[in-house]
Parts: structure tokens; C-alpha cells; sequence
């Protein structure tokens, strides 16, 4: 993703240095000047709405005295610091340079012949715990730095989801030894996820043992190739259960509850739409839909909550999720990390018991495991099953534990013609809702 928006800053005849080549004191520099040449009616929608572009310091003083905190943090901690501190202000100076200046002004500053840094090829993780306050505050400024190239997969509008790293792994569990390997396992594991790590179970707090283990048994590890890919199919419908928490969460800030999750997915991926859509028996429905017009051009798509004799939509809170997300080839996934930083990886093949709540979906499975960031997915690799290839569990440890049964193979509009359309008198609350109006309509926010 760097080398992407790296790109644009070249092709768009901006005049670029590479991060490396920077020093902190000249990228400080440069963020003092264009602090000054922020445009206010730019960052007047940026604050109003919470969006991840806002400036940060709201004078030039509040951001003197915010640099010699994390400086001084710097240099009491350890050396690697230094370059986790120069990066983060390549990150904050590229995304202060794209989106609080007008074009003119950065046309005038390109005759000027000021530079701007490029943005850095390497993403820093933290691997278990921090153990110092210097690293820690260091770290956590790198993090809100970096969280524009999250946004840039979609602009993400909510803040709470704008910081996507993963806390710590957790510490061993003194009453079952390996049972926070099952609730939380990710890409930081030091041993690596194994098959049966990471699938959680069914939940009912944030704990540990807050939860049911899924029964699983090893069949074959990485090194056997998988019978199946990590995907979703294009066009399809599932029934799924499990629970969801809420609120939905990476880094949890407190306690969260545990729903039960019962309903219906639908999968329209066709020409140019990505369309996702969740019926949820009487609680309402959740329709996603993107263009891949709008992923290029870093835009969410739109999302209508449908329930309760009402309808509203508006911008979704990021693009819509892959069907080929835990597949290394998702041509979609422009980070392309490798495993150990967080991309898709193949753990293994597992047998497990399925948690479902339908007579189809907890009984005995074999399953190709993948993994991608904190996300575990099983795909059915038992070749004589009537679902082999097809997904039959996600689970994420703060968030959503999926178990899907009764595939049906094939365009869902073809039974329900309505399923992608926007109910009338639907409340607009955004551009992006057109994805729902058919072409001959026309919308007015």
C-alpha cells in the first residue's frame, strides 16, 4: 500500500524524498509549515466529522509541546525508537501534505521546490508486550500515524475502528494452560498460530474462560497444502448463527455483551457491485454495497440498517469485507503482508465440532483453517461433503462468531428481486447511498 499512494504522490508531479533520507528535525520542519498553510474550511469538515484527517494539534504551540513529549520518549527508550519516530512523521507529513491543502497551494509549493517524504515500505509491529513507558508512548503515537493507510483501503468514519492494531497477545491461562491460545491468537503468537489455535468458541464475556472451546483435533499442519482456498463464493446464500458482541471491537476499552446471532447472508459480488447483505429474522436487516469504483477511489460504499418499519442509510464505516480475504491472491488486498505481519496465512487442517445452533451446523467437519489478522476462517475440505469449498465458520475474539449451513449457490436476486434495492422513503444520509437508486432515479441528499 505504501508503494501505491507513493505512487500517486510521483505521478501527480509532487517532488518526493524517500522516508529514509529524511531526517526528524527536517520532517518537523516541514510539518510546521504546512500546519500554517492548513486550509480552514478543509479542516472544518474533517473536525465536524471525527474523520481521521483532522489536525491533530489545533495550534502550532500544542503541537511544539506534543513533539518534545514523544521526542523525550524517544530518547530514553531504545534505539529502534528513532526510525519508529521518523516513519511516523513520513506517515503524518504525507497525509497533512494530501489532505489540508488545497491544490493551488501545493502546486505553489512544488515551484517552491519543497519535498515531501515518500511513505515507508516497512509497517513497525509490536511483538508481545511493551516494556517500557517509552515504548509504549512511542509506539502509540506510530499508531495514529500510520492509521491513514488503514483509512486508505476506505476511508474509515468511525474513530473507534481508525487504530486497527491488535493488543498483546494475552498471558497464560493459570486454570487451563493454551486456553488463551484458543480465545486469541494472531499474527504476534510467539509459537506461531497452530491448526487449533485461535477458533474461540461460544462466548459469553471477554475472559479467557468466558467461553466454550471449539473441540478440534489436528489433521495436518501448514506444511500439508489445503484441499480448498480462503473465499467466500461470488453470488450465494447461507443460513448462519453464533453470537456477536457489541459493541464490536479490536482493542476492547470495556466489558462488552454477547448476542445471540441468528439469520440469513447473502452474497451479490457481480460486474461492477460488491454487495453484502444480513437478514437478521425480526431484528431487521444490514445491506452493504461498493463499487470497485469506489474501493479505487478509497471510497466505502453505503450501507442501509432496515427494521422496525424504518430505513436508513448512509456511508458505510469501511469497504465492504473481501470474499477472498483470507486467500494470499486477494486481488483486492493491496498491503499483500506477509503472514507474520498480519496477512493471509493457511494454518492447517483441522476436525472440529461444530457450535452452530442448526442440526447442520454442529455436527462433526473437517476444515482447511486460515487466519488473517485476527480473523480465523474454516472452509469445508472434506471432499465428499455437499458444502466442500465452501465456509463454514469465522471468529474473531472480540467480535463476530459465525457458523454457516445450507449453502445455495447462485445469484439471491433471482428469488428476490428487491434484495440490493433501497425501500422507499429510506433516509438518505449520503452520496454514496446512489449504489441503491437504479440509474433511471435520481437521489438528493
Amino acid at each position: 500500500m505504501s508503494s501505491v499512494l507513493t505512487g500517486h504522490l510521483h505521478r501527480a508531479g509532487h517532488l518526493v524524498r524517500a522516508c529514509d533520507e529524511w531526517s526528524v528535525d527536517e520532517l518537523k520542519g516541514l510539518q510546521r509549515k504546512l500546519h500554517g498553510e492548513a486550509h480552514p474550511e478543509l479542516l472544518a469538515v474533517y473536525e465536524a466529522a471525527s474523520d481521521n484527517r483532522r489536525q491533530r494539534s489545533s495550534s502550532k504551540q500544542a503541537l511544539e509541546a506534543h513533539w518534545t513529549e514523544v521526542d523525550a520518549a524517544v530518547a530514553e527508550g531504545p534505539a529502534h525508537l528513532a526510525a519508529v519516530r521518523r516513519d511516523g512523521l513520513c506517515h503524518e507529513v504525507v497525509m497533512s501534505w494530501a489532505h489540508h491543502l488545497t491544490s493551488g497551494v501545493q502546486q505553489r509549493l512544488v515551484r517552491e521546490g519543497v519535498e515531501v517524504p515518500s511513505l515507508p515500505q516497512q509497517r513497525h509491529t509490536v511483538v508481545g508486550a511493551l516494556q517500557s513507558p517509552a515504548e509504549r508512548r512511542v509506539m502509540g503515537e506510530y499508531r495514529q500515524q500510520v492509521s491513514c493507510q488503514q483509512c486508505h483501503t476506505g476511508k474509515i468514519s468511525d474513530a473507534t475502528w481508525q487504530d486497527a492494531s491488535l493488543p498483546a497477545p494475552p498471558p497464560v491461562d493459570k486454570a487451563h494452560p493454551g486456553m488463551e491460545r484458543q480465545r486469541q491468537c494472531d499474527f504476534q503468537a510467539k509459537p506461531p498460530c497452530g491448526p487449533c489455535d485461535g477458533l474461540g468458541g461460544q462466548r459469553s464475556g471477554d475472559g479467557v474462560e468466558d467461553m466454550v472451546p471449539l473441540a478440534c483435533e489436528v489433521l495436518a499442519d501448514a506444511s500439508t497444502a489445503p484441499k480448498t482456498k480462503g473465499r467466500y463464493p461470488a453470488l450465494a446464500t447461507a443460513q448462519l448463527t453464533g453470537e456477536t458482541r457489541t459493541p464490536l471491537a479490536v482493542r476492547p476499552a470495556g466489558p462488552g455483551k454477547y448476542i445471540p446471532l441468528g439469520g440469513t447472508l447473502y452474497l451479490g459480488w457481480q460486474g461492477d457491485f460488491m454487495r453484502m447483505r444480513y437478514d437478521f429474522g425480526g431484528l431487521g436487516s444490514q445491506v452493504s454495497v461498493q463499487t470497485y469504483e469506489q474501493a479505487r477511489n478509497m471510497s466505502t460504499g453505503a450501507t442501509m440498517g432496515i427494521g422496525g418499519g424504518k430505513c436508513e442509510c448512509d456511508r458505510s464505516i469501511a469497504g465492504n469485507m473481501h470474499i477472498q480475504s483470507f486467500d494470499p491472491e486477494d486481488p483486492l488486498d493491496r498491503l499483500k503482508l506477509p503472514a507474520n505481519q498480519g496477512g493471509a496465512a493457511y494454518l492447517g487442517r483441522v476436525r472440529v465440532k461444530l457450535d452452530g445452533s442448526h442440526a447442520l451446523s454442529n455436527g462433526t467437519a473437517v476444515a482447511d483453517h486460515y487466519m488473517n489478522w485476527a480473523f480465523h476462517f474454516l472452509v469445508d475440505a472434506d471432499e465428499a461433503s455437499p458444502s466442500f469449498g465452501l465456509p463454514l465458520r469465522l471468529y474473531g475474539p472480540y467480535g463476530v462468531r459465525q457458523v454457516f449451513d445450507s449453502w445455495v449457490i447462485g445469484d439471491p436476486s433471482k428469488a428476490r428481486p428487491d434484495i440490493w434495492q433501497m425501500p422507499k422513503g429510506c433516509a438518505v444520509k449520503a452520496p454514496e447511498c446512489s449504489v441503491f437508486v437504479p440509474l433511471a432515479e435520481e437521489i438528493v441528499v
